[in-house]
């Protein structure tokens, strides 16, 4: 297989590998993001030309080059660039319970609008239905009217619209890839963007869905999709409902643990092709980043808690700010939680980095990145890879010929036996507590968590 960089986005469109950050948007104006008819995923609306392949992180990412950029003279570790690390939860009740995870983004963008250095804040917003955009916040009082973590995939080249649109400095939260994307692009064609980015709030990512996944539930739900007025992937405990509002005033509410309707729709084959070759869960180019700390000695918290990690000083400072006024709850704890959290298969890429040398045997186009991880990673077997391949383009065939009944029966029969594996890997770790990954050495004792509630 060639290793030249290709010339335009033929290879990222031929495998479905876009994620919509919209890098190639600013790199060539005649590119527009949309939601393609049969994938249901956002993409180009054509190739575009060599600037717009050079920005776009389904091509390559070079995170050597971008950390050298963002962390200078800081040594990256298997989980990135590190300060600390923390499980921290915002004492505000209600804004923890509707962010299931300890409500920490918020408490954080609360605090950076404050400042006299912040001009506003680039986060995703509420369009209508299922449609969500970047947007620009300046007040505080906006924050609280933002919607939680989102789980479908969605076009985000407005942010960096609005980030060569504004003077001023901005911060910025974002998914891994969307900021890959974003730096790829100041970086190589605008660096003086690099000065309007005051903090990038980094999220955790667990996948993002094509909209297959979205008519799927409402299908198994007895939903119209196209009456579907809001949606929300969170809130109401640690793990959270999904919740869909339709415009007949009605709400459909499930588990996402529970509701089996719900692991079908939400099936890893329902993800976006390129997050099966992601290898930076952990957001490594984010300043600080937050996710959901699924850890044993957390487990018994009934609003969820926050893992936080900071890659700068300052964003460490920040959170020990918030706690002494009294707005967050926190305790350090060390990067066996990111393991232990995330778990290795993903925080090392144990499976993306099998996969995409899968692919080059195939001679199929890939992202051509390596993490700081890559030394850590214990490469799954090729057969693994192989398998999931197969299925993944024959479920891929299904969705998008809408035969979301048959992969419900699918999983119900000759997928079962996983489904119960994954369901008891689930019980061991949720309920019996067991912890996830036997390697890794715990910092945070149910003793030291007790601080949450």
């Amino acid at each position: 297989m060639t290793t030249s960089r290709p010339v335009d986005l033929r290879g990222v469109l031929d495998n479905d590998l876009c994620i919509a950050c919209g890098a190639c948007v600013a790199a060539d104006p005649s590119i527009e993001l949309r939601l393609h008819p049969e994938k249901l995923m956002f993409e180009p609306s054509h190739p575009g030309n060599q600037a717009a392949a050079d920005v776009c992180p389904a091509v390559g990412v070079d995170f050597d080059r971008l950390q050298d950029y963002l962390f200078p003279g800081a040594e990256p570790t298997a989980y990135g660039v590190v300060h600390s690390v923390m499980l921290a939860q915002s004492t505000d009740r209600d804004r923890n319970l509707k962010a299931s995870s300890g409500g920490m983004i918020k408490e954080l963008l609360v605090d950076l609008l404050s400042r006299d250095d912040v001009d506003g804040a680039i986060v995703l917003q509420h369009v209508d239905g299922l449609e969500f955009r970047p947007g620009l916040i300046t007040e505080v009082a906006e924050v609280d009217r933002l919607p939680g973590s989102i789980y479908h995939n969605l076009p985000k080249d407005r942010a960096l619209q609005l980030l060569r649109e504004n003077q001023g400095r901005y911060v910025l939260a974002a998914i891994p890839c969307e900021l890959e994307g974003i730096y790829n692009y100041v970086m190589k064609c605008e660096p003086h963007l690099r000065q309007r980015i005051h903090t990038t709030i980094g999220l955790l990512c667990g996948w993002q869905y094509n909209w297959h996944s979205i008519r799927a539930i409402c299908q198994f739900k007895g939903v119209d999709p196209d009456r579907v007025v809001d949606v929300s992937y969170r809130g109401d405990g640690p793990i959270g409902k999904l919740r869909i509002w339709t415009d007949d005033g009605n709400e459909v509410s499930t588990s996402r643990r529970l509701d089996f309707g719900y692991q079908v729709a939400f099936d890893r084959t329902f993800n976006t092709p390129r997050c099966h070759l992601c290898i930076n869960h952990a957001n490594f180019l984010a300043d600080i980043v937050v996710g959901d700390a699924w850890l044993a000695s957390t487990l018994g918290t009934k609003t969820g808690v926050s893992l936080v990690i900071n890659r700068r000083e300052d964003s460490d400072t920040l959170v020990r700010s918030l706690a002494d006024r009294g707005r967050v709850v926190f305790t350090e704890v060390s990067v066996n939680e990111i393991r232990e959290s995330q778990k290795p298969s993903i925080a090392f890429g144990n499976f993306a980095y099998a996969y995409a040398d899968y692919l080059d045997e195939l001679g199929l186009h890939r992202p051509r990145m390596d993490g700081p991880n890559k030394p850590a990673a214990r490469p799954v077997e090729r057969r693994e890879v192989a398998t999931f391949h197969t299925e993944l383009r024959r479920k891929i065939e299904l969705q998008r010929a809408r035969r979301y009944r048959l992969l419900f029966w699918r999983k119900a029969t000759r997928e079962f036996g996983r489904y119960v594996a994954r369901y008891w890997d689930w019980f061991r770790h949720r309920v019996l507590r067991a912890g996830r990954d036997p390697d890794s050495t715990p910092a945070a004792t149910r003793a030291t968590t007790s601080i949450f509630r």
